[in-house]
């Protein structure tokens, strides 16, 4: 077992709530990550995940050329970095999510997704790096 903060991605790729879904969507792309933490005015309201650009947009035939991130995205779920990935992973289970923030201080210091998870038990087994 591991801390959160040591399998975490630290400084998480941002996008204002009030940008286009597409917008956002053109970031993660670029970037190759699977979340983005959404932010108004400085503050963190919540995160966009590839999920819920199929289930909130997609499916439901909404235009990501105009649908605001605020309309999408995601609840916050957040774990602090001194909690063990087990931890991590039961949450995500409970709140069927792939990404969650990991806090310091009451402050976000990056995202851990399921595949963060995974990738000490794939490298030990030599599948990755």
């Amino acid at each position: 077992m591991q801390k959160v903060k040591e399998i975490m991605t630290t400084n998480p790729v941002r996008v204002e709530a009030s940008q286009t879904v597409r917008e956002a969507v053109k970031i993660m792309t670029e970037k190759k990550i699977g979340s983005i933490v959404v932010y108004r005015r400085g503050e963190i309201v919540g995160i966009l995940e590839e999920g819920d650009i199929l289930k909130n947009v997609l499916c439901k035939d909404l235009n990501p050329y105009v649908t605001k991130v605020e309309d999408v995205m995601s609840t916050l779920h957040t774990i602090n970095e001194d909690k063990m990935d087990d931890e991590a992973s039961q949450m995500m289970i409970e709140h069927s999510v792939r990404h969650i923030t990991v806090s310091e201080n009451s402050k976000v210091v990056g995202v851990i997704s399921m595949f963060d998870l995974m990738r000490p038990i794939y490298t030990r087994k030599g599948f990755g790096h």
